[in-house]
């Protein structure tokens, strides 16, 4: 096991060298866990960091909703099979076939097809959910239900309005009563004024006169039509692993009492899809959980961002063993690696898969079957080569959320080939590490990129 002052010493180290401001660490193993925290909580307060503070672990909260989900199925209440037209007859998106069919199976596993990222803020009222839905209606697709896996934040918030419908109570209500009270999350909140009473972490993103250094992020939260996405979870690292072992003791609570079938929770962890981009992520998908093989060793977890705010959640379930990250800046990926890589290696032997390597020859062979306009809510890729056959993306985003936190031009950034088919690297000034940029054609392997897999997004190749 790890020690307390062996996870502080470590933590301080590594927030220092990639420049984060404060970050949150628990360490699962078996059934003894430690929580420690290094850095502060806001660069202009100068609030240390501590256990016990709250951060915004963003889309780790997407594994409660579909613990939700699965509960009403449980309950007899939903089928994951059928359409979710069965549980709300009124929803709409852009493509007939794909409103008729879509289930809840599809939303849990990322794989409705239509676009996810519809980020729009429909008030505070208990009705936030049921509006947003509603404002689903133009919903673009972007590939046939079940095709491919893109990561639909919006996928999450219609799950969402459903557990209000089937459950009769607000979403956060439903949290409250069925999982944050129930597994004994103290440390666990969902609104702004429930986390003020609390030490709070506050995001940071680079500052728009000056990218190389972080400022306050202008938001604190994300709107509450976010909950399901994950904005309704505010908490401590510590809670983050006590929730996931609940999964990982089959469903059984931290004081004994059974809370949902073992057979439902390990079928949250069997695969529905596999990942086009293996690196980043993981292999494949289940019922909300990134499902993995760290060498031999089966990994399941989740990611989040938030405004200003990233964390990472990993575990073994076999071997009992994991941990949680929280950090508040907007991208710590280089950061949460370095740890995966020390705390696994050290406990198992194994760690993160590394990104191809990237080719010598920077040029491609057909710079055509690449260049063009890639497209999904909010965001557009513009992939064009230089004379000498580079391929290089101009990104540019619409949605609410780039636009409130001022992301910077992102013109001309080099797509780096690598050691694997239609794969280039690609860095955004927003980032602390370079994501793989996949081109792929889901109904012809090999044939004609008809989009560009980034982010965990699939966009959608224009004519």
């Amino acid at each position: 096991m790890f020690t307390r002052e062996v996870l502080e010493q470590r933590l301080a180290e590594l927030i220092e060298k990639h420049d984060v401001p404060g970050a949150q660490l628990a360490v699962l193993d078996g059934d003894e866990l430690v929580e420690v925290a290094a850095g502060v909580l806001s660069r202009r307060t100068g609030w240390a960091a501590t256990p016990d503070a709250l951060f915004l672990p963003g889309s780790i909260g997407k594994l409660y909703t579909a613990t939700l989900i699965l509960m009403l199925v449980d309950e007899g209440k939903l089928d994951l099979d059928v359409p979710i037209r069965t549980y709300l007859p009124d929803f709409e998106v852009r493509d007939a076939h794909a409103r008729d069919v879509v289930t809840c199976r599809n939303l849990l596993s990322h794989t409705s097809g239509f676009d996810g990222d519809h980020f729009t803020d429909t008030g505070r009222g208990d009705d936030a959910l049921a509006r947003y839905v509603a404002g689903c209606a133009d919903l673009p697709q972007i590939a046939a239900p079940g095709e491919i896996w893109s990561y639909s934040n919006s996928g999450f918030s219609i799950l969402g309005r459903i557990v209000e419908v089937l459950m009769d109570m607000p979403f956060e209500q439903a949290l409250r009563e069925r999982i944050f009270d129930p597994f004994g999350l103290t440390g666990t909140v969902s609104f702004a004024e429930e986390a003020i009473v609390h030490p709070t972490a506050v995001g940071h993103v680079p500052d728009p006169e000056d990218p190389s250094s972080l400022v306050v992020s202008p938001m604190w939260g994300l709107w509450r039509a976010f909950g399901p996405m994950g904005s309704a979870v505010v908490c401590t690292a510590g809670d983050v692993l006590r929730f996931a072992k609940f999964h990982l003791d089959g469903g059984v609570a931290g004081d004994g009492t059974r809370l949902l079938p073992a057979e439902l929770v390990a079928a949250m962890r069997e695969p529905q899809v596999e990942l086009v981009d293996d690196t980043v992520l993981g292999q494949a998908w289940g019922l909300g959980w990134i499902l993995d093989r760290w060498g031999e060793v089966a990994v399941v977890g989740h990611d989040g961002n938030s405004i200003g705010q990233n964390a990472f959640m990993r575990v073994a379930p076999a071997e009992k063993f994991g941990f949680c990250l929280q950090t508040n800046t907007e991208s710590a990926l280089n950061l949460y690696r370095e740890l995966a890589g020390w705390l696994f290696g050290e406990r198992l032997g194994t760690g993160p898969r590394p990104d191809p390597e990237r080719l010598e020859e920077q040029a491609v062979v057909d710079p055509g079957r690449y260049t063009g306009t890639y497209q999904r809510e909010g965001l557009t890729f513009e992939v064009t080569a230089d004379a000498e056959g580079r391929l290089l993306a101009t990104v540019t985003p619409t949605h609410a959320v780039a636009e409130s936190q001022g992301w910077p031009p992102m013109v001309d950034l080099p797509l780096e080939p690598v050691a694997r088919d239609d794969s280039f690297l690609l860095k955004l000034p927003i980032a602390d590490a370079d994501l793989l940029a996949v081109f792929f054609d889901p109904r012809a392997d090999g044939g004609r990129p008809t989009h560009l897999h980034y982010g965990g997004r699939a966009h959608r190749r224009l004519p």
